[in-house]
């Protein structure tokens, strides 16, 4: 993905066996969006995916509209806060 864009990020870290542990990433427009409007982040992780057993957050902010605006996602073997 980096190729086709400079400005998307993702960090990933995995356990022993390979397995995600946690998984982030956001692309070059949330990026953006969250220099203008991420004085308020909100960190949600109300979904959990079964088949992988995994956590899924989104971060979100509001934009000048008062709209909400996704600013990043990330996947978590526990909602553990480390």
């Amino acid at each position: 993905m980096k190729e086709k864009n400079k400005n998307f990020f993702f960090e990933l870290e995995l356990e022993v066996d390979h397995s995600i542990k946690i998984a982030f990433w956001a692309d070059a427009r949330s990026r953006t969006t969250c220099e203008y409007f991420g004085d308020v982040i909100s960190f949600d992780t109300t979904y959990n995916t079964i088949r992988y057993n995994l956590v899924f957050g989104s971060f979100s902010g509001v934009n000048h509209h008062g709209h909400s605006t996704l600013l990043g996602c990330a996947l978590m073997k526990n909602e553990d806060i480390q």
